[in-house]
């Protein structure tokens, strides 16, 4: 068996002590960082050699581990005659105000640097070096000691051992989760038509460490599908862990379902749900700061102790299961969220911890191991979240307000916010005929002066949030600093898969990067991982996700046909209402008459998906006036997850419920409603985006297909997943109905799914006749 690789950084990462001090970031960016760094090493002597590479292999607890990394710089110091080894920290902090706990780590690093390279050399004695740098005043303040091997090597074995303790728990978990997964038969018993194909598809791909696209129809059932040969296949491809990733909370809380069940049938496995920090925090609005926030106290002391009785009391742990244990040893919930994942099998999370630049977990993906594998759930809509993932948005009004804020109380960042708010009317004034002319200025260069002027902003606000001052003024202040951040983060990667656009919208002037390709990006989180598997009803058309996904070249593609009976669906295309913007008003009539017709035809539950709420509501009022008789259900805006479980609850057996709701919105997608509790769906439009300059740029950016990329294909992929609702297994019968003219071309009518029979009608009459004729046959 190869030797279980550690980076240093993990070492020093899985020992700290102490308390959790995230008041803010030491740096404004990560090139930032390493510009700092190589401005140092670039001014040292000759024989400095920067980024050395160094290793040690050792055995521990039973245990082969190569511990290894690089150190940012050493030499020899002949005038004392020893090595020196150097560790550069760019920081935007005085020396004194670096918390205790923090400067510690810093020469924990240096002291396992220092074995490992003295080891090597047979040194009895090396210098140890901090350079702290100050990214803003460019100098240096430099910490040295001159530390004795044999006192290094205390510490190295200390921390090997505290932490191959830890590994060595995990390793035997995952030899008996191995064990148990070895034979463990498929939990539901038989498997539906189809299913197990596509199992073995995934259980191949998994095994050999390879990328795997499926399309699969609704209602196969994808998530057991895809868990159950994932985990059973991680023994032979060597990994540790699965992502399995959603951005909807409803299709997370199936894939918990289904790890339990695993669970129930005899597998031995953990599974976290991993929860945003803005809905888990219990101190909203404070510092992640021991002074200000009391789970942010002395949590590195006693979160082990939480994990290990978590883990001795659980296998599966939800939002509410952390929070519990959080809450009675003291410790902060989100980051007992993020350790407490190490010691799990399946970790459930929304895309951005895997593919988001900013957000994505490090812990798992900066070493040289790629030991993670991800089932992407609902894979089609990963281009338009990588688009939101990569791109970054400010407004020159969150500005105007810190001016007025600081004005007397921090002169400073007043001075510097107002920068960049001068520097916003500079790019305006620049190119004032296009913003006249069109009400937005696009364009493909970064705007340097902002963007200088935002770092001097970042600077200027790190500074006074290091004063500790709170309330209202802190909470903007913050807000505009991570915004700030997270764009000058997103100017690192601008390349000619980005925008620049500046428009004036609800009173404010906003300023955005804007990623039109999300492939190379999105493959970079591919990247990071030893095996994916993206699957989804709707991975049509091939060429576009295979152009915008980022999987790469030899990543294999996989169809699965219906398994259900093709007399179980009716499809009617309603091509004689017009459910375009400028045609919607005039066909109002025709369109309520028609939803009245399907839902009257078999008494029953029906949804209606709309392509905007305003749209939606102009149908609701009309709706009741003509048919006041016939209640029905509509979703409102915002619903909370009482409020949505609330709406679907209405939908059962015996129930006749109808429901007007918005396509792309909660309902469309990640419902379950089998059987009668949904019979029919009625989706009108052809689900196209929203017009704008956004839209008209990914247009312009793909001139060999821009229409299609930029709004046909998301909106029939919209369209399809809606549609999907109806049938979700083999004993369903329903109908779906496709509102709109143009349905009439081929090239709508051929991105249709292969296994549909879609009637065209030109009438509600005909519509009518199809409905009788299709429930008449039970």
């Amino acid at each position: 068996m190869n030797p279980v690789a550690l980076s240093v950084g993990q070492l020093i990462d899985g020992c700290r002590r102490g308390d959790i001090n995230f008041r803010f970031s030491a740096k404004s960016s990560a090139i930032e960082g390493i510009r700092g760094h190589q401005r140092v090493q670039q001014s040292r002597g000759e024989g400095y050699l920067a980024e050395y590479p160094v290793s040690i292999a050792l055995k521990t607890s039973g245990m082969d581990l190569e511990v290894g990394g690089r150190i940012d710089g050493c030499w020899f110091d002949s005038a004392r005659g020893l090595l020196c080894i150097e560790e550069i920290k760019t920081l935007r902090v005085e020396v004194e105000d670096i918390p205790e706990g923090v400067l510690d780590s810093y020469w924990h690093q240096a002291q396992l640097y220092g074995y490992i390279v003295g080891t090597q050399i047979g040194a009895e004695k090396l210098i140890l070096r901090l350079c702290l740098y100050h990214l803003d005043k460019k100098t240096e303040t430099v910490l040295e000691r001159v530390s004795d091997l044999k006192e290094l090597a205390a510490i190295f074995f200390d921390t090997v051992g505290f932490f191959s303790t830890i590994l060595g728990r995990r390793q035997k978990w995952v030899a008996d989760r191995n064990a148990s997964m070895r034979d463990l038969a498929f939990p539901y018993g038989k498997f539906r038509s189809g299913q197990r194909d596509l199992a073995v598809s995934v259980y191949r791909a998994v095994a050999d460490n390879r990328q795997l696209i499926i399309e699969a129809p609704t209602g196969i059932g994808k998530t057991m599908a895809t868990l159950y040969p994932s985990i059973k296949a991680m023994e032979s491809s060597d990994t540790s862990r699965m992502f399995y990733l959603s951005a909807k909370t409803s299709t997370q809380a199936l894939a918990q379902i289904a790890l339990k069940d695993l669970t129930v049938a005899g597998g031995s496995l953990r599974s976290i749900v991993i929860t945003a920090k803005e809905k888990i925090c219990f101190s909203p609005g404070q510092p992640c700061h021991p002074d200000h926030c009391e789970y942010a106290k002395g949590y590195y002391d006693k979160v082990q102790d939480t994990i290990d009785t978590m883990l001795g009391e659980a296998e599966h742990f939800d939002r509410s299961a952390v929070e519990l244990a959080a809450r009675r040893d003291r410790v902060c919930p989100f980051e007992l969220g993020l350790d407490l994942s190490r010691s799990c099998d399946a970790i459930i999370a929304d895309y951005n911890y895997v593919f988001d630049p900013v957000v994505y977990l490090r812990r798992f993906f900066d070493s040289k191991n790629r030991d993670s594998i991800a089932l992407v759930d609902e894979a089609h809509n990963l281009v338009d979240r990588g688009r939101d993932m990569f791109s970054a948005e400010v407004n020159k009004e969150s500005y105007l307000a810190i001016v007025k804020i600081c004005q007397h109380s921090a002169p400073a960042v007043m001075k510097a916010a107002r920068k960049v708010t001068r520097a916003f009317l500079g790019y305006k004034k620049r190119y004032e005929i296009e913003f006249k002319e069109h009400g937005y200025i696009t364009g493909y260069e970064i705007p340097e002066a902002v963007v200088s002027a935002m770092q001097t902003f970042c600077s200027s606000a790190e500074e006074e949030l290091r004063n500790e001052v709170y309330g209202s003024f802190r909470d903007e202040l913050l807000s505009c600093y991570f915004d700030t951040l997270r764009f000058l983060r997103t100017a690192e990667n601008f390349d000619a898969d980005y925008a620049v656009l500046f428009q004036h919208q609800s009173k404010k002037h906003y300023l955005k990067l804007y990623c039109m390709d999300p492939s190379r990006q999105l493959g970079e989180g591919f990247d990071r991982l030893a095996s994916t598997i993206c699957f989804s009803a709707t991975m049509q058309p091939s060429e576009y996700f295979r152009r915008m996904l980022g999987a790469s070249d030899v990543a294999n593609w996989y169809r699965l046909p219906s398994p259900f009976s093709p007399t179980n669906l009716q499809v009617n295309l309603a091509e004689y209402v017009d459910t375009s913007y400028k045609g919607r008003n005039q066909s109002l009539t025709d369109l309520v008459d028609l939803v009245q017709c399907v839902i009257t035809a078999k008494p029953g539950n029906y949804l209606v998906f709309f392509p905007s709420y305003d749209y939606l509501q102009s149908a609701v009022h009309l709706f009741e006036k003509r048919f006041p008789q016939i209640a029905i259900r509509v979703q409102q805006r915002k619903m909370s997850d009482e409020e949505r479980q609330e709406f679907l609850s209405a939908f059962e057996d015996e129930s006749e419920v109808c429901g007007f709701a918005v396509m792309g919105g909660a309902f469309s997608e990640g419902i379950d409603l089998k059987g009668n509790r949904l019979i029919g769906a009625v989706v009108v439009g052809v689900g196209l985006p929203q017009i704008g300059v956004e839209r008209d740029l990914i247009r312009d950016h793909f001139p060999e297909a821009g229409f299609e990329y930029a709004y046909q294909y998301p909106g029939l992929v919209r369209v399809l997943q809606t549609a999907g609702r109806v049938i979700r297994d083999d004993a369903d019968r329903g109908i779906i109905c496709l509102v709109d003219t143009r349905y009439r071309e081929r090239r709508y009518l051929d991105l249709l799914p292969s296994e549909w029979e879609p009637r065209c009608c030109k009438n509600t009459s005909e519509v009518a006749v199809n409905l009788d004729s299709f429930w008449g046959q039970q």
